[in-house]
């Protein structure tokens, strides 16, 4: 983990003075670099020692920012006003100022040389929220011909190829030595943000919490430091990642990373919020790795070179492993559900009964068929059901009529009594005559399901199948055994965080 602050920014724009202050304090612990976005205060509340006693707060450099409505923010003077309040505040000793592009080139006719008082940098800023245009260096010799002090491009990512054009750029401003923030906003720009500081910009920016938010796609500042440690990240470092949509609430990126830096590896793991597999196809290669999954565990097939036999059988993936330039698909799922039934399939099972017809379902059935056991599968729609049970060679029936059946072992390999469902249950108490229950369900780690069948059962939660899939592929990615036991550990501490 990275040492608090470093080259996060986080953004105080809160409306109420006492909030400000307070929201100062708070971000303190967790920034190396605030903003303050003097713009959600009233002009009242912006005399210069008002404004120094906020920045002697802060105790970190400090950037001022007043944006007009007319730039995406929350001053409704005009620039005359905007330039003559800034003008106030030139000595009370913030490191920087950041101004919109559109002010310096308009009020000021083109330049900032008439503002230099003081040791505050100026920031010449460009903001685009609706695209990133085709043409960023025109913008970026457009900021350059203010002669400021610092560039900054910030533009809405609608496609994912604007992270890597808006990276470019800022190496292309690190070759030259210009120093420049540059990132891409929105969801699909998340991976400029993380990548930003290990490709010359010189800070990247992050929220308070969520809801603190001050442009779309900005990341968490807690999280950005202790979990994904950017200020560590290097342009040779191995980027893994986790393809789905949504993928906000995936836990891989906690135990990926804490992974790798238990190790020393040169590594890390990110969320990638991907709807479009098709727009994201093109840039696979350029990753290490990938856990892959809901909606593109099969459409993710098409990308790849090869596939391992647990992907054939079961005609999906959820892991890649980019192997110099060829991708390499698997199906962890398999030897993860093996793994946390190893109980029961060293003991004997003879007759099992299975929730459910969609990917997990067939990762289990495959791990049943192997052992020769009679299996019934029940699904809500019994023709689903039929048609799943004849490709195993299974019997089945309707979920309804589960309670006419018994054995040795019950795999829920549905989504009943998932979190935010907690009260659910695929079945009924009576309807639990098993030795053996197993629910894939993970969060949370006892379902109802569980708690009903431990009278009568041995109960194996979701947790031991979401951490061998995860260590399997670890393992896969780095050639290295993975952590398990620290793995288990943040599972379960994030798990409960989520319950509390």
């Amino acid at each position: 983990m990275s040492e608090p602050g470093g080259r996060i920014c986080v953004v105080v724009r809160e409306s109420n003075p006492e909030q400000f202050e307070h929201a100062i304090v708070q971000s303190r612990q967790i920034a190396g670099i605030l903003e303050l976005r003097l713009d959600y205060l009233s002009p009242t509340d912006l005399t210069p020692s008002a404004v120094a006693n906020r920045v002697c707060m802060a105790n970190c450099p400090v950037i001022l920012t007043l944006r007009r409505k007319s730039n995406g923010g929350e001053f409704a003077g005009s620039e005359a006003a905007q330039v003559r309040l800034l003008r106030s505040l030139l000595k009370v000793g913030a490191a920087y100022i950041d101004l919109e592009i559109e002010t310096v080139e308009g009020f000021l006719g083109g330049h900032l040389d008439s503002l230099r008082s003081g040791s505050a940098r100026w920031i010449a800023s460009y903001h685009n929220f609706e695209h990133t245009p085709a043409d960023l260096s025109a913008i970026y010799e457009r900021l350059l011909r203010t002669k400021p002090d610092i560039v900054k491009l910030a533009t809405q990512a609608c496609r994912f190829e604007d992270n890597f054009r808006m990276l470019e750029l800022a190496q292309r401003a690190q070759r030259e030595g210009q120093p420049i923030v540059a990132l891409a906003m929105g969801e699909l720009g998340a991976f400029s943000r993380f990548a930003a500081l290990s490709t010359g910009s010189l800070w990247t920016y992050g929220s308070l919490g969520q809801g603190k938010e001050s442009a779309p796609g900005q990341l968490n500042a807690e999280e950005l430091n202790n979990v994904y440690s950017v200020g560590q990240l290097r342009e040779d470092t191995a980027i893994y990642g986790v393809i789905g949509y949504p993928v906000g609430h995936s836990l891989s990126p906690h135990i990926h990373n804490a992974a790798f830096h238990q190790l020393s590896l040169n590594a890390c793991y990110l969320p990638f919020a991907v709807r479009d597999l098709a727009d994201f196809s093109t840039h696979l290669r350029k990753f290490a790795g990938f856990s892959v999954t809901i909606p593109h565990k099969v459409k993710i097939l098409d990308y790849v070179d090869n596939v391992d036999e647990t992907v054939r059988l079961t005609g999906a993936a959820n892991t890649l492993v980019n192997r110099q330039g060829r991708l390499f698909a698997y199906n962890t799922d398999v030897p993860a559900i093996e793994q946390a039934l190893q109980k029961p399939l060293r003991e004997g099972i003879h007759r099992a009964t299975l929730l459910g017809t969609g990917g997990a379902a067939r990762a289990a059935a495959l791990v049943l068929k192997g052992t020769g056991c009679q299996v019934t599968v029940l699904a809500r729609d019994p023709r689903k059901a039929g048609a799943f049970a004849g490709e195993f060679g299974f019997q089945y029936d309707a979920l309804e009529r589960g309670a006419n059946c018994h054995g040795d072992l019950l795999i829920n390999a549905t989504s009943v009594g998932m979190c935010p469902n907690v009260a659910q249950s695929p079945l009924p108490p009576e309807a639990l005559d098993y030795r053996y229950v197993f629910d894939m369900v993970y969060n949370p780690p006892e379902t109802r399901l569980l708690r009903e069948a431990q009278p009568r059962s041995f109960t194996i939660s979701g947790v031991e199948m979401f951490i061998a899939q995860a260590a399997r592929q670890f393992e896969l990615w780095t050639g290295d055994a993975a952590p398990v036991p620290l793995m288990r550990e943040i599972v379960l501490q994030r798990l409960a965080m989520k319950q509390n």
